[in-house]
This record gives C-alpha cells, sequence and structure tokens, in this order.
C-alpha cells in the first residue's frame, strides 16, 4: 500500500533518459567505444536498483577506465551523461574565439564596409546588448546566402 503512495522511487526505469556522450576531442572520442560505456552504465543502473551496490561500483570502474591509455571517464549521474577525461586540458582551439561585438564587425566588414563605424558607435552606444545586435546582423546579411 505504501509503494502505491509513493510509486517506484527514483530508480523508475520509464521515466529515466538514456545515458549519452559529451563530445570531446576527436583523437580522444576514438579511444572509446560508446556502446561498452552504455552498456556497463546500463548494467549499473539495474545493480543499484536491486541494491546491489558492490556490483554497481564493479560495473562504475570498469566503466571509468574502458578508454584506451591515460584517459578515464567522468560520469554524471543526475544529467545521465559520460565524457572522456584527462589531467590536462585539451588542446585550445589555434583560431581565437570572437566575441559578439568582433563578429558583428566582422560581418559588417564582410558585407557593407562603408558601414564599420556606424555599426562600431551602435555597439558603443549599447553596451549589453552585443548578441541582439548580432541575431540582427545575421538575419540582413548572412540569411540571403
Amino acid at each position: 500500500v505504501i509503494q502505491d503512495i509513493k510509486g517506484e522511487g527514483r530508480w523508475n526505469f520509464g521515466g529515466q533518459k538514456a545515458w549519452s556522450q559529451i563530445p570531446t576531442t576527436p583523437e580522444n572520442d576514438a579511444c572509446v567505444d560508446p556502446n561498452l560505456v552504455e552498456g556497463l552504465l546500463r548494467q549499473r543502473d539495474i545493480a543499484r536498483r536491486e541494491k546491489d551496490f558492490a556490483t554497481a561500483d564493479y560495473l562504475l570502474e570498469q566503466a571509468r577506465t574502458s578508454p584506451d591509455g591515460d584517459l578515464t571517464l567522468r560520469i554524471h549521474d543526475e544529467s545521465r551523461t559520460w565524457r572522456l577525461w584527462t589531467e590536462t586540458a585539451p588542446p585550445k582551439p589555434i583560431a581565437p574565439h570572437m566575441t559578439p561585438a568582433e563578429r558583428c564587425i566582422a560581418i559588417v566588414e564582410e558585407h557593407a564596409p562603408e558601414k564599420v563605424e556606424e555599426i562600431k558607435q551602435v555597439l558603443e552606444s549599447f553596451p549589453g546588448r552585443e548578441f541582439k545586435i548580432l541575431k540582427k546582423l545575421k538575419q540582413r546579411y548572412l540569411q540571403r546566402e
């Protein structure tokens, strides 16, 4: 009777979303079999639901150490995601990331060079609205292509 009131608890598989991988670098992602990892994590879910925590811990360690080399997995139970992990950060892209204001200026330089000073003045006059301005510029200049 109490179970009817409380339900099946948080390990009800009907409402649980599937495990998914958060991509990292192509080189690192090639070092692990996602089907193996997700299979181990599904088996771990079953062991946890059945309160077999020793098996669940063993399966977690198997999944965590399944990649080749010095890579390990970080597993996030709450979001039901996993990703490869290294002690060193992956290399940053060679080209620096442009700010929204810089992207606005680049679009105007390419499509309406005569308006570069005007867009710089608009960006300076409306700080914090760079994303809205960028969206409008994309609609005006990039949707035609």
